[in-house]
């Protein structure tokens, strides 16, 4: 049935911004406070020993503030932990200017304590770095420069780090095009439980790039995607029960999921949702719901509803900011 038919979606790209943020916020969450700078950091510039405690108690009393969204003390303590050399701090407060969470938001500031954390040798640090090179946030695109610090944060076990190493591997940016290379450093990530990286790597299982074809077991790291909340691989989930792909044709799952994408704003999740409650497929038909959810896809620039539109209802729809 025509309804379900779209080309294949690539891998997810590497700038959701999302990503970056979620991160940002929990950059000192994988090691206790006071054990992060590495042996010799204080010939790199970290505090000494005495000083990184000083440091590290000013961490944790930037983190309870933020937390308690008393920005202006978290700033306070923050800076003042950063500015004496410990990298979470500095990482925490880059992730404050990216975000523009209690200052203005500002990238070359943020991209100024992120290297300064990446350094040190702070992976989350390194690993948004990167990710600022990949996108040119607060300074020049710069792929090979993205892939040196994925690299570095990769080669730590950072999950951020190794599924975007792995894109970029896919797409050939700054590395030789390799889909062998980019399965071995998504799957790293996907194992750690990295939503994008699992998505991805179920993508790589469904086309056999890079790994041997296997669709169920595609469909199962979709569905882990999906199970966090991975609006992207709620659609394409929705996508496989409708088709039988790696799973059993369900109509009724494929709604499930393709409702949960498209409520989080999922452009593909509300086409299809919104075809579907047009259709009665899988649901009574809703043809109020449905003109709903299609408009909401068009409008996000989704070719495919607004042909749907035009051709149910000679409705055209300009995307939203023409």
């Amino acid at each position: 049935m025509c309804l379900y038919r779209l080309a294949s979606p690539g891998l997810a790209a590497i700038g959701v911004l999302a990503l970056v943020f979620h991160c940002a916020a929990h950059a000192a969450d994988v090691q206790s406070v006071a054990s992060i700078a590495p042996a010799g950091a204080a010939a790199a510039g970290a505090p000494p020993a005495q000083g990184r405690f000083a440091a590290a108690d000013l961490f944790d009393a930037g983190q309870r503030a933020l937390g308690e969204r008393d920005y202006p003390a978290a700033l306070h303590s923050l800076r003042q932990a950063a500015e004496q050399g410990y990298a979470p701090a500095q990482s925490t407060l880059a992730g404050m200017y990216l975000k523009g969470e209690g200052v203005a938001a500002d990238d070359a500031v943020a991209l100024k304590w992120y290297r300064k954390a990446a350094e040190q040798g702070l992976a989350e640090a390194q690993a948004i770095l990167g990710l600022m090179y990949a996108n040119g946030r607060g300074i020049a695109m710069n792929d090979a420069a993205a892939v040196h610090w994925f690299r570095r944060a990769a080669e730590q076990g950072n999950a951020l780090g190794q599924s975007n190493l792995g894109v970029m591997y896919q797409e050939g940016r700054g590395v030789d095009k390799s889909d062998a290379e980019a399965a071995k450093w998504i799957r790293k990530a996907a194992l750690q439980g990295e939503p994008l990286a699992e998505y991805n790597l179920g993508l790589l299982f469904r086309d056999a790039r890079g790994v041997e074809e296997d669709v169920v077991e595609g469909a199962w790291w979709v569905t882990r995607s999906a199970e966090h909340e991975n609006a992207d691989a709620q659609a394409i989930l929705g996508l496989m029960y409708a088709e039988g792909q790696g799973v059993h044709q369900d109509d009724a799952q494929a709604l499930h999921w393709w409702r949960k994408g498209a409520e989080q704003g999922n452009a593909l999740a509300q086409y299809y949702l919104g075809a579907s409650l047009e259709a009665g497929r899988g649901v009574d038909a809703d043809p109020e719901q449905a003109r709903k959810w299609l408009m909401r896809s068009a409008r996000q620039g989704l070719a495919q509803a607004r042909d749907y539109l035009w051709a149910h209802g000679n409705i055209s729809v300009e995307p939203a900011g023409r």
